[in-house]
């Protein structure tokens, strides 16, 4: 990602107008910002940095999702060349969208076992996922995001602790030993089917989150907004927290960049 100095000289802006941008497009979940909780990280999501990783100085994007402006385990192929890094196991999804017409692979390992898992899409479109076992630990709720104590604003701390486990079984013995844990696990075709409605914007390259509500209330169940239990549709409380959230941007002074419409 460009520095702030580059920006300000390839746009002829003043560091004041670039600064204001760049928060608004943190406030927008679009970028992070590089902090001093993060400064000076050894590990990313639970695994070792390479020993060649770079890590952007401070006040530099650290994000801009869902690439990671450094190097880590979660190595994007696009049509088998590698040469960027993703940010978060979330994401990674939809990950091709950016893309157009290309197969990508997004190849990390397992948080647990360090085996290795791929996620394969085109288009946004998820093709395939290895292995078929594979979950998605999303782990932090959304009234988690901007006010845990210690990380009140900070952009990188949602995604600290998600990760990928190999199977359910697996990411089990894990929660056993990680009581405290506040998140849950997805299936990709769940996370694909969720992100594909609200990252819709990615795809049209205007980085909106588009809210079609009708939408949303359809694929409910699919996208793990409503789970069963004992045969009785009950609403997913981790998304309910959203409601938090947007009285802590509300808070802080962000801006959203949420598209509501009806379809």
């Amino acid at each position: 990602a460009p520095k702030v100095e580059q920006i300000k000289q390839e746009l002829n802006l003043t560091e004041e107008t670039v600064r204001e941008s760049l928060r608004d497009l943190e406030g927008g979940i679009i970028i992070a910002m590089q902090n001093k909780q993060h400064l000076h990280i050894k590990e990313f999501m639970g695994q070792k940095l390479p020993e060649d990783a770079i890590l952007p100085d401070l006040g530099e994007i650290f994000y801009a999702r869902p690439f990671a402006n450094f190097k880590n385990h979660h190595k994007i192929f696009v049509e088998g060349e590698q040469k960027w890094f993703g940010e978060c196991p979330v994401e990674a999804v939809t990950i091709s969208y950016f893309f157009p017409g290309k197969e990508v692979v997004l190849q990390s390992m397992c948080h647990e076992t360090h085996e290795t898992i791929e996620i394969i899409g085109k288009d946004g479109q998820l093709l395939d996922y290895k292995p078929k076992t594979l979950r998605i630990y999303w782990g932090r709720p959304f009234g988690q995001w901007l006010s845990t104590k210690g990380y009140e604003g900070d952009f990188i701390f949602p995604c600290d602790s998600n990760y990928f486990f190999h199977s359910e079984e697996i990411y089990r013995d894990w929660r056993k030993r990680n009581t405290d844990a506040a998140g849950q696990i997805f299936t990709p075709i769940e996370l694909n089917h969720l992100l594909r409605i609200f990252n819709y914007g990615h795809e049209r390259f205007d980085f909106q989150y588009h809210v079609p509500l009708l939408k949303i209330l359809l694929a409910s169940v699919s996208t793990g907004i409503i789970r069963w239990k004992m045969l009785i549709p009950i609403p997913n409380i981790f998304f309910l927290s959203i409601v938090k959230l947007l009285r802590d941007v509300h808070k802080f002074k962000y801006k959203l960049f949420f598209d509501i419409k009806a379809w």
